[in-house]
């Protein structure tokens, strides 16, 4: 599970969360809300380690992340960002083996066990078939598979996505959060994802985490619609 304390984040003189708590237990999928600017980005970044918050502290099953090793919390969080990988001649596989990282032997070389992870976690997508595709000659949704695949490998109880649906066409955004759901609600996965497409992802969460005017609030997804109105003036 995660467990945000009382968290503040900010650059500059600007803050753009001060003093935000927000709990979300295994097997629960939430989708960040909020306006451009408002700090999505940065949270998922510094709950990913990636940035440090200028006060708080995150929770993983009660250990505090920075407490832990680079090692270490790749085996816990599994980070998919908003870049488009796009290098030739890379094949789809090795794209995903990367999230063999954490637990390859000292050479870097992959096991058995790590083959079969990466083509569980290919299969997972829907995308055992692309596994020899090299990933510049794949569509948006199509990379976007992989590199969620690619968080799967890491075998994490938690993945953390940043706009996954951005750029998408409306059937493969759909496709995607209810990839998100099936791994929350089938896998007992921790998910907590960023989104502007709320019609995509409602179905599928169990609430939302909004943030407004530097606070962070949670509400059960049934009864999101009139906030999220609210908070985009529609």
């Amino acid at each position: 599970m995660i467990r945000l304390e009382n968290i503040s984040l900010g650059y500059g003189s600007r803050t753009l969360l001060d003093g935000a708590s927000l709990h979300i237990r295994a097997g629960e999928a939430v989708a960040l809300i909020g306006r451009n600017g408002a700090g999505k980005s940065s949270l998922l970044r510094v709950l990913s380690a990636i940035e440090r918050p200028r006060s708080g502290r995150m929770l993983l099953d009660g250990v505090d992340i920075a407490t832990l090793d680079a090692e270490q919390l790749a085996r816990h969080v599994a980070f998919v960002g908003t870049e488009r990988v796009r290098i030739a001649n890379l094949r789809c596989e090795d794209v995903v083996a990367i999230g063999r990282a954490p637990y390859t032997n000292w050479l870097g070389r992959l096991q058995e066990e790590d083959r079969k992870q990466v083509a569980q976690a290919l299969d997972a997508v829907g995308m055992s078939h692309f596994a020899e595709r090299t990933i510049d000659t794949l569509s948006d949704g199509e990379c976007q598979r992989i590199m969620i695949a690619r968080a799967l490998a890491q075998q994490t109880p938690v993945i953390v996505l940043d706009e996954p649906t951005a750029f998408l066409d409306i059937p493969t955004r759909h496709q995607i959060c209810r990839l998100l759901g099936e791994l929350a609600h089938h896998e007992g996965k921790t998910i907590l994802f960023s989104t502007h497409d709320t019609d995509a992802a409602l179905p599928v969460c169990d609430r939302m985490a909004i943030i407004e005017n530097e606070r962070l609030t949670d509400v059960p997804a049934e009864s999101a619609n009139e906030r999220i109105s609210a908070l985009f003036g529609i």
